[in-house]
């Protein structure tokens, strides 16, 4: 399975990435991408994290390997959605796109993409990464965001076979 991230977006939905950021983006975009390579190593899928290049520096259409995940910047006068945009636009079929960016998401899904929340892809990328004792204090810490309590009811057959998707991250 083949995983796009927009960067900034999933760092800023996320408390601690947020947090870490805040003080040195450098540090921000290191800590996203050390986490992704312990998510990649543990489940084995191709990631590719992209950024905005626009304000620094712009690796170009190229990415360079960074613990195993793929890191592009994208170019001067271009926004990583652009280039997010024409990965699923080529990419389609297996592929997901995490963003919390509702117009990246439904372009994503409409050119046959899986589009996953940054917050719930960041479950995800934390929960099964400590055992159950160590998790515990990592929470008290706010290291991963809690699951949110909802009613029980059965979700409609669209969010069933899209989380059936999802289950194989």
């Amino acid at each position: 399975m083949r995983i796009v991230i927009d960067g900034y977006n999933l760092i800023r939905q996320s408390p601690t990435l947020s947090r870490i950021e805040r003080q040195d983006l450098e540090a921000g975009r290191a800590e996203l991408v050390r986490r992704l390579a312990a998510y990649r190593k543990r489940k084995g899928h191709q990631i590719l994290v992209v950024f905005d290049g626009t304000r620094g520096r712009g690796s170009g259409p190229g990415a360079e390997r960074v613990q195993g995940v793929s890191v592009s910047f994208s170019r001067p006068g271009e926004t990583a959605d652009q280039v997010i945009k024409r990965l699923a636009v080529s990419g389609g079929n297996g592929l997901v796109v995490v963003t919390s960016d509702r117009e990246l998401a439904r372009f994503a899904e409409r050119q046959g993409a899986t589009a996953i929340g940054a917050e719930d892809f960041e479950r995800r990328l934390c929960a099964p990464a400590l055992p159950s004792f160590e998790r515990e204090s990592e929470e008290e810490e706010g290291a991963c965001p809690r699951p949110k309590k909802g009613t029980p009811r059965r979700p409609p057959r669209a969010l069933r076979r899209r989380e059936f998707r999802l289950s194989r991250l």
